[in-house]
């Protein structure tokens, strides 16, 4: 018999029912409501990246391996010859100082502007550069005696100084090894190089 105060069990409820689960394939068709703010003309794919601007000429050197040599001999010769001008027939210290100083400090720091890396390379192509621009300038001013008084008196003779072109010549033909155009050179190549040691 059974029991009055006896409940019946409770009966379980219903698990919900499971909602549906989006394809997130990369195949699935896109959602209308997307579709519709699509405008026709548009491209379906993401917008194109605009094409990057050619490299400029200082990029272009830069990038190349000889590039920083070959603009420190540009400018050394072209400085060397300007120069020249300026160097004084009979020797003079000062003067040469100076001259040479303003040559090594214009080859110095092109090639340090146009490498990319201050290493024992572009340290050598500032040093080569420098010292032949300084050598061209020296021989070629102490040489070169247009204009002088020498050349006043040995047109009285008959005779005829040297000019700018044999003077050139003969900077050419003649060996860099003084020391003077060594140490330009040297204090070119610091001038390159000069900053922090890297500490890979």
């Amino acid at each position: 018999m059974a029991r009055k105060n006896d409940a019946p069990a409770p009966e379980p409820a219903a698990d919900p029912a499971p909602e549906p689960q989006r394809d997130m394939s990369a195949g699935s068709e896109a959602d209308p409501a997307t579709m519709s703010r699509q405008e026709p003309g548009e491209p379906a794919g993401p917008a194109p990246v605009a094409s990057s601007a050619p490299p400029s000429v200082l990029e272009r050197v830069r990038s190349n391996r000889t590039g920083p040599l070959a603009a420190g001999l540009g400018v050394a010769f072209a400085v060397a010859l300007l120069l020249a001008v300026l160097v004084p027939n009979v020797p003079n210290l000062y003067a040469l100082t100076v001259l040479g100083l303003l040559l090594t400090a214009a080859v110095g720091f092109t090639v340090r502007y146009l490498s990319h890396e201050r290493d024992l390379m572009a340290q050598g192509a500032g040093f080569i550069a420098t010292l032949l621009g300084i050598h061209i300038m020296g021989v070629t001013g102490t040489i070169d005696t247009t204009g002088s008084g020498l050349d006043g008196l040995l047109g009285l003779i008959g005779a005829e100084a040297p000019g700018f072109d044999d003077a050139l010549l003969g900077a050419l033909a003649t060996p860099a090894v003084s020391a003077g155009g060594v140490l330009c050179g040297l204090i070119a190549a610091i001038i390159v190089g000069w900053g922090p040691r890297d500490r890979g």
